[in-house]
């Protein structure tokens, strides 16, 4: 009779934890249960966040949003009020990125809003779990536009 009521209560159990699919963290009822972003790609967006942390300490630099896409960050800046996208400041946002970042190669530096927002948007998803391959057309457009 125990045992029976032992084994009746850990069915109950398992069956009120439910199956998870640690993939996603979504319960196979449909609910939320965590958001976790996968391994690489958590790592790829901890270091963009450190080079945007770096970035925006600089020197005339207000904000900084960074997407690290293979070898390539793509930096995008907001400059202070009374302040310009120099030579000078490109050249420093280049050396600070590959000095904290060894494995980047290459640094392309935006300086206008839409493509901060575009970068900004695309991060949030990328936190919220979607992955880098649907946003390989986006972050491929955002290369083209010729930045420096």
């Amino acid at each position: 009779m125990k045992k029976n009521i032992l084994l009746l209560l850990i069915v109950s159990l398992v069956l009120q934890i439910g199956c998870v699919d640690e993939k996603k963290g979504i319960s196979k009822n449909g609910k939320n249960s965590s958001l976790q972003v996968e391994g690489v790609d958590s790592e790829i967006l901890e270091r963009s966040e450190k080079i945007s942390d770096i970035v925006v300490e600089l020197f005339g630099i207000d904000g900084a949003t960074t997407l690290i896409f293979n070898d390539t960050a793509i930096v995008s800046v907001i400059i202070s009020y009374d302040q310009k996208l120099n030579d000078d400041t490109r050249e420093t946002i280049v050396n600070v990125v590959k000095e904290n970042d060894n494995l980047i190669k290459n640094v392309k530096i935006a300086e206008d809003e839409k493509t901060f927002n575009e970068i900004e948007n695309i991060i949030g998803e990328l936190l919220n779990g979607k992955p880098y391959d649907d946003y390989v057309l986006e972050i491929n457009k955002i290369l083209d536009r010729n930045l420096k």
